[in-house]
């Protein structure tokens, strides 16, 4: 269930990003300040004569607006782990019937990893390569409204931290492991000061390096901060440094925004 204060966070880090102060917002709206306030503060929710207008403004949806930042499903279709496998080896099958240079197949994967920022044949040349693949993709139908059993994701996924990310999109409770504001607050204070849209940052989230497209067997503290609806901006820590990147849907067209040492 989500409650007023993470509504109010949510409209609080897209006002921001947006570069408005409250008042600014409040204008655009035709409203008092302090009605945004309470907003923020979790005392209130928009009115529903508002939502829309609110909602392009801070360039999000009301769906958004109202799960405060969550992923919004509508589970309607089903899929299994086995089919997606089934389309993996389709598309790998390419090479057999077409030769490993044909342009079919040689357009098909490049296509797939463009889009998925990621090169497929690699993949299958480890078995944990080939899990995160297989992860991100289960997370990609869940994100578009299909149900898939947990049960039968649990069969195929071994490792515990792709499980904890999936879990998460089931809208079971996660058990990524949580870095907070108060067990770092010098390097909540750094990333902070590195862009706007990370200000009010203070959780971050232990994710697998393959997962992120970054080191492979090493872990990162991690945040995702949604831009629009359709670019994302992400945050990766490691031991010795703070890396910022753009990304758009799936992962796609993932740019590099800034890098620092972390201080210490």
């Amino acid at each position: 269930m989500v409650t007023n204060i993470e509504v109010g966070q949510y409209i609080q880090n897209k006002r921001k990003a947006r570069g408005l102060t409250q008042k600014e917002l409040a204008d655009q709206l035709h409203i008092s300040f302090q009605a945004v306030s309470k907003w923020e503060t979790g005392e209130s929710l928009p009115d529903t004569g508002c939502l829309l207008d609110l909602s392009n403004i801070l360039e999000t949806t009301t769906d958004q607006i109202l799960s405060g930042g969550m992923i919004v499903m509508r589970k309607t279709r089903k899929i299994n782990v086995e089919s997606i496998l089934e389309g993996f080896q389709a598309i790998r099958s390419l090479k057999q019937y077409f030769g490993e240079d044909s342009a079919l197949f040689l357009g098909v994967i490049e296509g797939i990893n463009k889009k998925m920022n990621n090169d497929f044949d690699r993949c299958f040349k480890s078995d944990h390569l080939k899990e995160s693949l297989l992860a991100e993709v289960i997370i990609y139908y869940l994100i578009n409204g299909y149900q898939i059993a947990k049960d039968n994701i649990d069969l195929h996924i071994q490792s515990k931290s792709f499980r904890s990310i999936i879990y998460k999109y089931l809208g079971d409770d996660s058990q990524m492991k949580e870095m907070h504001y108060e067990d770092n607050p010098t390097l909540f204070e750094q990333i902070r000061q590195i862009r706007p849209e990370l200000n009010d940052l203070d959780t971050l989230c232990e994710l697998p390096g393959e997962y992120i497209r970054l080191t492979e067997g090493k872990k990162y503290w991690c945040s995702e901060i949604h831009l629009s609806d359709t670019r994302c901006l992400g945050v990766a820590v490691d031991d010795d440094k703070i890396t910022v990147v753009s990304y758009g849907v799936n992962g796609v067209d993932q740019q590099l925004l800034h890098e620092e040492k972390i201080q210490k």
